[in-house]
């Protein structure tokens, strides 16, 4: 964070994350699928968190199968792609359409070196959390996603909505 962020009130913060976003959907001509609909983008937030002394991506994919999503960080710089598809009729009459479809792509500058091959993704709730332990050196690794959706579906049941942090081992895909 800048630390001229800190005497900004919170006002002016939005105002400039909401004009920063207005200029990029403007400049962003991928962004256009067309007639008249726009490209999926999913809203990312990026921090670092203490206790696990790693940099924490977390991406709204509602809707989207984590299978089709496809993480990879390359030095410092972590790159998401995936699809998120409509199952809908083709013989529909939209009277108001606010939902994207279609493939995305997001690429997110680290502010640190991280260690790939420790790295983590977990999927629960329409929520992808991506934890990239911090380190000295940077490399390039694929990231796998572990489901919660599935394995709530096999055995923790509905009634268990509270949020976890688990650590899976991860098993690296290694190109």
């Amino acid at each position: 964070m800048n630390p001229r962020d800190k005497n900004e009130p919170p006002s002016f913060r939005r105002l400039q994350n909401e004009v920063d976003r207005m200029f990029l959907e403007l400049m962003g001509a991928n962004r256009v699928v067309g007639r008249g609909q726009s490209a999926f983008r999913p809203n990312v937030d990026v921090y670092y968190c203490k206790s696990e002394g790693a940099m924490i991506a977390r991406l709204e994919l509602g809707g989207v199968d984590p299978a089709s999503v496809d993480l990879e960080v390359e030095e410092r710089v972590l790159r998401i792609r995936g699809h998120r598809v409509d199952y809908g009729h083709r013989d529909k009459v939209y009277q108001q359409m606010e939902i994207a479809y279609g493939p995305f792509e997001r690429r997110v500058l680290l502010p640190v070196e991280v260690d790939p091959a420790r790295a983590t993704a977990h999927y629960h709730h329409g929520f992808l959390e991506i934890s990239l332990p911090v380190t000295e050196r940077g490399g390039s690794k694929r990231i796998p996603i572990v489901n919660k959706d599935a394995e709530a579906d096999a055995g923790g049941g509905p009634g268990d909505m509270r949020p976890r942090v688990e650590r899976a081992e991860s098993e690296g895909v290694d190109e």
